[in-house]
């Protein structure tokens, strides 16, 4: 079968000569091309081996290596590995995601170079013409799929970010997380971050309904609360993490009780006498 490109072009030289002169003729070509576009895109057991190894990197370097940690300071690895069955659940689920998500885009990019084909092609004049810009409509019908596989590294890329957000949030909800401390990536050279998310960087947010707000001992900050803004990763294309906070004496003074502070207090004149 001709490649994508060589069907573009007999089908752009087509209506050249003869014009949108039947809708049997737009019909042929459109479906050729449907065809000779999905048979040009990377086979889809390839890019399920990419993804699967990208997202298997991920839990490898995050769980059974225990970087996971450094976002929760304070959390013993014997946690880690109690929750993994639960870890090993998010993973299966995100790779069934991704893998669907990048079906539907493809799909969808298949469909909008048709659509571009269909649309020019019915608006030459029957008998064809000679006004046709070549190179510009071949440009403007491939413009879809050519970006394609950048969008399918991007797919990945993101669907890793919230792979990893989901990861944190298993182990600070059976961890007992009490507050999280927004980190944005806008540092990072040649990422585009939103203004809103870099505002937001080194603000703690507490939890709600955690066991020191239960017990009085701490309060929610001018950030407010988790819930009230997006979470990291949450909207496309973001980076942005949490590490989240276990203890009191990690929170902002402002978000410590009287109550919370007489704890601490007690709690340190407990470990000097010990210490004396």
């Amino acid at each position: 079968m001709a490649t994508f490109f060589e069907t573009v072009t007999a089908a752009i030289r087509d209506f050249e000569e003869n014009g949108f002169d039947s809708v049997e003729r737009l019909q042929y070509w459109t479906d050729l091309i449907r065809r000779a576009a999905a048979e040009s895109l990377t086979p889809e057991s390839v890019l399920n081996e990419q993804l699967t190894r990208a997202l298997g990197s991920i839990y490898k370097r995050m769980v059974d290596d225990g970087q996971i940690l450094k976002k929760h300071p304070g959390v013993p690895r014997f946690t880690i590995d109690r929750l993994k069955p639960r870890l090993r659940g998010e993973l299966d689920r995100r790779m069934m995601v991704s893998r669907s998500l990048i079906k539907l885009n493809r799909e969808a990019m298949v469909e909008k170079t048709t659509q571009r084909f269909a649309g020019w092609a019915s608006s030459i004049p029957a008998g064809g013409s000679r006004a046709v810009e070549t190179k510009d409509v071949k440009d403007n019908i491939r413009k879809a799929l050519t970006s394609l596989s950048f969008e399918e590294r991007r797919c990945v890329i993101d669907q890793s970010a919230k792979f990893v957000s989901s990861l944190n949030d298993i182990i600070a909800t059976d961890g007992g997380a009490i507050a999280a401390r927004w980190h944005s990536q806008f540092r990072r050279a040649g990422y585009n971050f939103r203004p809103d998310h870099k505002e937001r960087d080194g603000r703690v947010y507490a939890i709600r309904g955690n066991w020191a707000v239960e017990k009085g001992l701490m309060k929610v900050g001018p950030a407010g609360y988790t819930d009230q803004i997006t979470q990291p990763a949450e909207e496309v294309y973001c980076s942005c993490t949490y590490v989240y906070l276990y203890n009191l004496r990690d929170l902002p003074d402002e978000m410590i009780t009287q109550k919370g502070k007489d704890e601490l207090a007690a709690v340190r004149a407990k470990i000097a006498a010990m210490r004396a």
